[in-house]
């Protein structure tokens, strides 16, 4: 831990130093160890609904164990955080292997899942490695949730077995949900959060579904409907309820009052996110060409981060409500006062078991 904390420490400096110096370097790192996922989201590009075909392009296109940790060597020097995603990052059989390799580097790790494979993992081991997981639960209702996921009830009840795995391992767990047009009324009426506690979740991350540029249907709510999961929200937080919320009230309040999420300069940069199959999009996936597109295995991070495409995110305002990128773009202020007070509450949650050891 001791070793940790010096590790952030020195790379916290070693960024403030480059933001001084007007250079944009990556702080936390996504990586995204594959494009295949067993469920149908339709608010994700992954939820294709041909599985054949995107697991044969997952077998081609993903990295491999050794390319991933020669990503991993070269992210690692800059960040003070990654996250795991996918697709669905359990469904690769060198999953483990991959996540022993990331401790081995002394990053933090976070994980985000749809929580449906983590019966097939030793829970165990994967809890001596990782800060925390994030599930991916977008309803905590039958009905909604696997109409927001595009499965069927008994995947549902898999899930909420896993779920109950979490809380008998000990292992912490935070629930992140995408609000949709059919998962608001458990917002509204902040049964979610009930039920989330009962499941348990130490916190919960809410942002409304920023729409997909490459397809015709929208699945955000209407602004009446979205001001009345804002309010609702809002009102939870002001009393302090546990689970607690990790999106600060400043989202919620800047949608009810201008109907979208409000920032200077998208602060994008501030991550870098590495897809399956090693490419970097710069700013963000929204501008995938090949003009955009850098390889990481070919390109040292310095050398990504100094392109020119960054200035677009300067004056790109396409994301509406998609929270990570409001997040990243908020004062340094909104990002600190939130991380410590996330931050207490983890430790706060673990002294008693550190104390029975």
């Amino acid at each position: 831990m001791v070793v940790d904390t010096i590790r952030t420490i020195k790379l916290l400096g070693k960024w403030s130093y480059n933001r001084a110096m007007g250079r944009r370097r990556p702080l936390i790192a996504v990586f995204g160890l594959t494009s295949y996922c067993n469920f149908y989201c339709p608010m994700c590009p992954f939820g294709d609904s041909d599985k054949e075909s995107q697991i044969n392009l997952s077998k081609r296109n993903d990295l491999t164990l050794d390319q991933w940790k020669i990503v991993f060597d070269k992210v690692a020097k800059h960040c003070i955080w990654c996250i795991i995603e996918g697709g669905e990052p359990t469904s690769r059989p060198d999953f483990m292997e991959l996540i022993r390799y990331l401790y081995s580097l002394s990053l933090p790790i976070t994980i985000i899942t749809n929580c449906s494979l983590l019966h097939t993992i030793d829970l165990e081991e994967l809890k001596k490695y990782i800060q925390f997981i994030t599930c991916s639960i977008d309803s905590v209702f039958e009905e909604s949730y696997c109409k927001v996921r595009g499965v069927s009830p008994n995947m549902y009840k898999k899930v909420i077995d896993n779920l109950q795995l979490l809380t008998q391992r000990k292992i912490p767990h935070h629930f992140n949900s995408v609000i949709t047009k059919y998962n608001t009324q458990e917002f509204i009426d902040q049964t979610y959060f009930d039920k989330a506690k009962e499941l348990g979740a130490n916190s919960v991350s809410l942002t409304f579904v920023e729409d997909r540029s490459d397809v015709e249907y929208s699945l955000l709510p209407d602004t009446e409907t979205m001001t009345k999961v804002c309010s609702s929200i809002l009102d939870y937080t002001s009393k302090k309820y546990s689970p607690q919320l990790m999106i600060p009230p400043q989202y919620f309040q800047q949608i009810i009052e201008h109907g979208k999420a409000t920032f200077d300069e998208c602060g994008v940069w501030k991550s870098v996110f590495v897809n399956s199959n090693g490419s970097v999009m710069v700013p963000c996936w929204k501008f995938n060409s090949p003009e955009n597109t850098y390889n990481i295995l070919e390109k040292s991070v310095e050398e990504i981060w100094n392109a020119p495409h960054w200035e677009i995110a300067k004056t790109c305002h396409d994301c509406k409500v998609l929270g990570c990128v409001w997040y990243s773009s908020q004062p340094i202020t909104t990002f600190a006062q939130n991380y410590m007070k996330g931050l207490s509450k983890i430790i706060s949650q673990q002294t008693p078991e550190l104390l029975e050891r």
